[in-house]
């Protein structure tokens, strides 16, 4: 079965309580970001990492180096309808600074 990510974010009047992608080790990485970041650093983390399995569709243990390659590949090609272009270089899709690789 193949891990599918989960946002849950719970919150408190006034602060965000805990933030879970629904696996153990993203979960226990989330809640060590949660203690050293600001809300918004740590929601931001959870959306990187919940649009990284999204679009790589394997279990975290089984990550491998390519898979991140093939990850920013993919983040940078051209979006079907979309009209995303480049100010370095005038090409279709995301710029590399756009990119954020899961920490």
């Amino acid at each position: 079965m193949t891990f599918v990510p989960c946002l849950v974010r719970v919150r408190t009047e006034t602060d965000v309580e805990t933030i879970t992608l629904g696996h153990p080790f993203l979960d226990d990485y989330l809640e060590f970001v949660g203690g050293r970041a600001r809300p918004n650093t740590w929601l931001a983390v959870a959306f990187d990492l919940k649009v990284f399995f999204a679009v790589i569709a394997k279990e975290p243990v089984d990550v491998k180096q390519a898979d991140v390659f093939t990850f920013l590949k993919e983040q940078r090609s051209p979006r079907r309808g979309a009209k995303v272009v480049r100010l370095e270089d005038g090409e279709a899709g995301l710029s590399a600074r756009t990119i954020r690789p899961p920490a």
